[in-house]
């Protein structure tokens, strides 16, 4: 995942937690967003406490910042796949 400051990294750093694009445990989404590197660090804030975190404002981590279409064209190109290919794994296509 390329990084997007000030929202997040690509790489861990001190007091960051992790967070995985595609979650799901029914699904295993989250346990292929961690397998293909799907995953994202951020502030305590912007993942869990603020207002404007992932999981307390999803919606617009996902059409502002278009966080899962990042991580779905950087799946496609990284592993030389297709939409199609995508949506089999996760069940859906964002882009």
């Amino acid at each position: 995942m390329p990084s997007n400051p000030p929202y997040w990294s690509n790489k861990r750093f001190l007091g960051s937690e992790r967070h995985e694009v595609f979650e799901g445990y029914a699904t295993k989404n989250r346990d292929y967003s961690i397998e293909d590197g799907l995953v994202i660090f951020t502030t305590p804030e912007l993942h869990r406490i603020g207002k404007k975190s992932i999981h307390l404002n999803p919606k617009y981590w996902r059409e502002e910042l278009k966080l899962q279409e990042i991580a779905e064209q950087v799946w496609i190109d990284y592993y030389g796949k297709t939409k199609e290919d995508f949506s089999k794994r996760y069940g859906r296509n964002y882009l």
